[in-house]
């Protein structure tokens, strides 16, 4: 008796299943296949349990993809380790986005910070390989109130973050002009190098020779219109713990990035850039990069803030009231009045 209860139990419990049971994906389904991996060692496949014809590869050969045991300490700037056995070793790009800049040149991944060095900025552009590229300060730069001259020393007061772009009113011709138009969109096709170069921009900025002015030191009126404050506290600016002088990453080696630096930061497509204003071509991937490094810092310590979701002043003009900003929270492009009081800046570096 007991076993024919047995097999109704059995029976019942198998309907069960069957009634609840869901079809099982193929092994091509879970990336297997009966072909050779040419970079899989040959002892690094695991077969498929529904079929053991097919296989995928766990464990890559080092060598084949690339990785030698060879030292490499002389010569490469930034190694990279096999993921199956950290014995070997690839040379990787001396610097990437998202990597941190520290003030002796060099550049690192932010888990392996461990305060050795001092970072000054982050990657978000890079040519050569890495041997050159762009780097974003750690944070926004800040002053001790609205009416108070940005301090060099003390660059990143959090008691007033907000700086006024200034030169209000002052037409700026040797800036070359990029209006709210169709031709900014083409300019953006075409990478304009004018559009990138905030370096060139902010020179040209400094150089200008500053209008006879009727307002009072210290007074917004001043900042406003009097004198160019975004662009001389990027000149001014120079990382703490840093010394003034130096000759890498000191006073004079910043400057207010142009719009195009802007949306290389946030993450653009310039292929669908389709309006001059507006988020078209926005993509944000190295925006994410710049703060995941940003906030790892932070997390170690470091005087660091991630993108404000704010419009970054940019050195890119507009016309002679107006400068190009990007906003970081969906990269939106649209251009304020230089004497918008609540628009943040950060400063750009060139290696």
């Amino acid at each position: 008796m007991k076993y024919v209860l047995f097999l109704v139990m059995f029976l019942f419990s198998s309907q069960a299943v069957a009634l609840n049971c869901e079809r099982q994906p193929s092994c091509e389904e879970l990336n297997y296949s009966k072909d050779d991996d040419p970079q899989c060692a040959d002892d690094g496949y695991i077969l498929c349990p529904f079929d053991f014809s097919y296989k995928k590869c766990a464990q890559p050969d080092c060598q084949k993809i690339g990785y030698t045991k060879s030292e490499k300490s002389g010569w490469c700037g930034k190694l990279a380790f096999c993921p199956s056995d950290k014995t070997y070793t690839a040379c990787k790009a001396l610097c990437e986005v998202g990597d941190i800049y520290y003030s002796d040149g060099t550049c690192g991944y932010a888990d392996d910070y461990d305060g050795t060095k001092i970072p000054v900025g982050v990657v978000y552009w890079v040519t050569d390989n890495g041997r050159h590229g762009k780097v974003i300060n750690l944070k926004d730069l800040g002053r001790e109130a609205n009416n108070k001259p940005f301090d060099p020393a003390n660059p990143y007061d959090t008691r007033h973050r907000y700086l006024y772009w200034g030169y209000y009113y002052k037409d700026l011709s040797t800036l070359k002009s990029y209006s709210a138009t169709i031709s900014t969109v083409n300019a953006f096709k075409a990478y304009d190098p004018d559009l990138y170069d905030g370096k060139g921009d902010t020179d040209k900025i400094l150089a200008v020779q500053e209008p006879t002015c009727y307002y009072e030191q210290d007074t917004a009126e001043y900042y406003q219109i009097c004198i160019p404050q975004a662009a001389l506290a990027a000149r001014d600016f120079y990382p703490p713990e840093v010394d003034k002088n130096d000759s890498k990453v000191g006073q004079g080696k910043w400057y207010l990035p142009a719009l195009g630096e802007l949306t290389e930061l946030y993450g653009y497509d310039n292929a669908n850039i389709t309006k001059s204003v507006g988020t078209s071509g926005a993509e944000g991937n190295n925006k994410t990069l710049v703060n995941n490094t940003l906030g790892a810092l932070k997390g170690k310590k470091v005087e660091a803030e991630k993108l404000t979701e704010s419009s970054y002043w940019s050195s890119s003009r507009e016309s002679q009231y107006n400068a190009w900003v990007l906003g970081m929270t969906k990269g939106y492009r649209e251009s304020h009045h230089r004497n918008q009081p609540y628009t943040p800046v950060r400063v750009s570096l060139e290696f």
